[in-house]
This record gives structure tokens, C-alpha cells and sequence, in this order.
């Protein structure tokens, strides 16, 4: 569950605002204290709402990824069979950096496990970079001519590949913001969630009907202290 912040405490004591500015630097604070208008209170509040609307980010990221690396796991098996993460044609027909990031997957699992991964393991530790650096318009002619309606069957006449390719670059931000721990103040949050909930849609609307129904985002981000 997202942090409480009916916990915070009021007014924010001296030593704690004197802890925020040595530990967690005058430049990143700082960022909170002009949002909040100099108001060293609410700029605490706002630290532990960007914290919680954080948190609650992490179920429809997780379940967007899962999707999304599935969809596209099962277009490469159509078309480079169930081994394709190391089949030659697919290797050769993919850019440098997508081949480094198989690489480095595969080495990640022989240190950790002493075996060679199969293509199924590999999936699962390739990052949400990987999956939407796979659906830009370098692969179109390789995989989105003829598989866009088979990992997408739910998009809109007038959405294409680009439409999926752009939402899944602004969640990749998003994603990475999160995990970087950088400030989500002034990104239109509302936006980012839609995007999220786009993209699950056009795989299948019943996750998307369950991602809302479990969800915290809305409500988490309703709740930015004013």
C-alpha cells in the first residue's frame, strides 16, 4: 500500500527540516520547496505523496510490462520460432544495443544459475527498454506488418504501430523516473496512467478492466496535498 500520509506529522519539526537538506541534497529538496511555494510543510507532504503516487504506480507498470513482453515473446516465436532470442536470422536482423541488452540477460543467469538461459528466461530479465525499443519503426518491416493485429487486436482504426510505439516510450519514462527516484511533480500523472491503461487495452480489455479495479493511481494522485 502507498505511503499514509495522514501520518505526517505538523508543523515539520527543525531538525527534520535541517535532516532533508543534508541528506537528501539542498538540489532535490529544493525542487519540493518551490512546488510547495517555500512552505516547508507542505513541501514534506509533497516529498511523501511523490513517494506514494509512486508506489502506486507499480501494479499497472508491472502488469503493462508483463503484457507487453508477452505479446511481442509470442509475434518472435511466429516468426523466429521458440528459440528466437538466440536465432542468427533474428540476432543479425536487430540492432547492436537490442543484441547487447540479450547478452547481458544471458550473462546475469549463467552467474547466477551456472546454465544457459532458454529463450523464456531471457524474456523474463530483458527490461522494459528492450520490448519498446522492439516496437519502434525499425522493426516494422521485421515484425509490425504483419503481427500488429495479432499483439494488438484492439486498436482503434485510426492507432497503428506509431500509436503503440509512442505510448510505450512515455510509459519507458515514466518507468524510469520511478525507478530513478526522481521527482514526479509536474508530470501530468493522469496522462502517464492513461497511456498505461491504453496500452493494456489494446492487448485485452478484461486486463485492462482489472488493472482499473486494483488500481490506487487515481486516487493516490487525487490526493496531492494543496
Amino acid at each position: 500500500m502507498p505511503i499514509r500520509q495522514a501520518r505526517i506529522p505538523e508543523p515539520l519539526s527543525p531538525q527534520l527540516k535541517s535532516a532533508f537538506s543534508r541528506a537528501i541534497s539542498p538540489e532535490r529538496w529544493k525542487t519540493y520547496e518551490r512546488a510547495a511555494g517555500f512552505r516547508p510543510d507542505l513541501a514534506h507532504q509533497l516529498y511523501l505523496w511523490n513517494a506514494a503516487v509512486g508506489q502506486s504506480f507499480h501494479f499497472p507498470l508491472q502488469t503493462v510490462e508483463v503484457c507487453l513482453r508477452n505479446v511481442i515473446h509470442l509475434a518472435l516465436v511466429d516468426i523466429y520460432g521458440a528459440d528466437w532470442a538466440n536465432d542468427d536470422a533474428f540476432q543479425s536482423a536487430i540492432r547492436p544495443k537490442q543484441v547487447d541488452d540479450i547478452t547481458k540477460a544471458a550473462r546475469r543467469h549463467w552467474s547466477i544459475y551456472k546454465a544457459d538461459p532458454s529463450t523464456p528466461q531471457i524474456v523474463a530479465s530483458l527490461s522494459l527498454g528492450f520490448w519498446v525499443a522492439m516496437l519502434r519503426k525499425d522493426y516494422n518491416k521485421m515484425i509490425w506488418q504483419t503481427h500488429t493485429s495479432h499483439a494488438f487486436p484492439y486498436l482503434e482504426p485510426q492507432e497503428t504501430i506509431i500509436s503503440v510505439s509512442q505510448t510505450g516510450s512515455r510509459i519507458q519514462d515514466l518507468r524510469n523516473r520511478i525507478f530513478h527516484q526522481e521527482p514526479l511533480i509536474g508530470h501530468n500523472l493522469t496522462e502517464d496512467y492513461s497511456a498505461i491503461i491504453r496500452m493494456i487495452g489494446w492487448i485485452c480489455p478484461d486486463m485492462r478492466a482489472w488493472t482499473r479495479s486494483h488500481t490506487s493511481v487515481p486516487r493516490v494522485i487525487r490526493s496531492r496535498p494543496r
